[in-house]
């Protein structure tokens, strides 16, 4: 997915983009084998401008994010501009939806995961990718935590997230993953 998320952030982030600011493109990416059945091939990847070095920045991380961003039809989701108040991102396939994440703010990243599974409303166990305090505090050191506590937790990317308003993804979509000869 690393490939993806730089031809996009090439293509569409301003030269001398804040790290923290608007015009930062924040990535989830997947790699082009995620949940084909494949050994060690699932992992997602988060990128964007790093407020630490002010250059690339990529985080990685296991769980079962990455399939989950599959599962909902995509093979990234990327996130441009700063909400106006704290908000999630919720997809399943058939919807997707930015929603309020106010009650939210100030919830540590795992209690935020917990809280949100139980609002999902799915017929599916949803994926979340979430931020803790420290991101919202946005600490350069900051990361993003899946799966009751997996971190892709380089490049200070917790901050970035926590600067566009954004509290969480919760993933649950069901579409079934192929392969050209599946």
């Amino acid at each position: 997915g690393v490939g993806l998320a730089a031809y996009v952030t090439y293509h569409h982030m301003l030269p001398g983009a804040d790290p923290l600011g608007p015009d930062n493109l924040l990535g989830f990416v997947t790699g082009i084998l995620t949940g084909a059945g494949t050994l060690f091939s699932g992992r997602w990847m988060v990128t964007g401008k790093s407020p630490l070095t002010g250059g690339w920045g990529d985080a990685n991380c296991g769980g079962n994010f990455g399939p989950a961003i599959k599962a909902c039809g995509y093979d990234a989701i990327f996130f441009k501009g700063i909400a106006s108040e704290p908000v999630y991102l919720f997809a399943d396939g058939e919807t997707v939806e930015i929603r309020s994440a106010a009650h939210l703010w100030g919830v540590d990243a795992s209690e935020t995961e917990k809280r949100l599974k139980a609002e999902a409303g799915s017929k599916r166990q949803p994926r979340v990718a979430s931020i803790g305090m420290a991101g919202e505090k946005l600490s350069l050191v900051s990361g993003i935590c899946n799966k009751g506590g997996r971190l892709a937790g380089r490049s200070g990317l917790g901050a970035v997230m926590a600067s566009k308003r954004l509290k969480a993804l919760v993933l649950a979509g069901s579409n079934p993953i192929r392969t050209a000869n599946s």
